[in-house]
């Protein structure tokens, strides 16, 4: 759900800035940044903006950065109460976020829009298999904000880093029934995931299927799956990233 807006590469800067801040009312401020190692930052926004809103475990919300094309996250926590919420980014590469990511500081102002509906986790039953990666570690934390917390939900991680990931984890609190399988070249590590998946689902057919993060490996577990016979109403897809391409609902990269 990012905004269609003109290339900050053809489009001057004040009319990019000034296109968002006309689309985009809803004002917060950084809180909090804690770094998690060297990859990741656990983000608290606070702000007015984000008191009585309403927020199902899932839904996402869109930043701005520097007045250009947002990028959306997935709240780890949402208290409407006192019009907080944080987030967990991964800070990768250099893209637009990433760069942010990396310098963001307290006190420091931004506009976002949301929440917005992207993964109702709510509405997906139990026994669960939850596939991503990096950019999926905070929606999987989201879901101890759900009447059922994890109880009853497998992870399948495909990660760059086993040790640096399993930190990130374990401080967002998701550290039971966790895999975490480190890339290979060419994909051969989604075999491993594909027969970890696939096994979970024979002993359990009534298993409900998240899968996030990498568009192609999204593919290619949804086509496993659908193998083993498994009802496409079984399985919840929504890709936070392709390579070379934006745009995605839940990109956060």
């Amino acid at each position: 759900m990012c905004f269609s807006m003109p290339s900050p590469s053809t489009a001057p800067s004040g009319v990019v800035e000034s296109m968002f801040h006309r689309l985009v009312s809803r004002r917060a401020s950084v809180r909090e940044v804690e770094p998690v190692g060297d990859a990741f930052r656990l983000v608290t926004l606070v702000g007015e903006d984000l008191e009585d809103r309403r927020w199902t475990p899932g839904d996402m919300i869109q930043l701005g950065f520097a007045g250009l094309a947002g990028r959306a996250y997935t709240p780890l926590s949402f208290d409407p109460r006192t019009g907080t919420t944080t987030f967990l980014g991964y800070v990768h590469g250099h893209g637009i976020a990433s760069d942010w990511l990396a310098l963001a500081t307290a006190g420091e102002p931004l506009f976002f829009v949301g929440p917005r509906s992207a993964l109702d986790l709510n509405a997906i039953t139990r026994p669960m298999v939850f596939f991503g990666d990096e950019t999926s570690f905070g929606t999987a934390a989201a879901l101890r904000a759900t009447p059922e917390c994890m109880q009853g939900v497998a992870f399948l991680f495909e990660v760059e880093s086993v040790e640096a990931s399993r930190i990130v984890l374990e401080r967002i609190g998701v550290t039971d029934g966790v895999t975490l399988t480190p890339r290979e070249p060419e994909e051969r590590h989604l075999e491993h995931i594909e027969n970890g998946l696939t096994s979970a689902l024979r002993s359990a057919p009534q298993t409900r299927c998240v899968l996030t993060g990498k568009a192609s490996s999204i593919q290619r577990l949804y086509k496993a799956v659908r193998r083993e016979g498994v009802s496409a109403k079984q399985v919840t897809n929504v890709a936070y990233w392709s390579p070379g391409r934006k745009g995605f609902s839940g990109v956060q990269r």
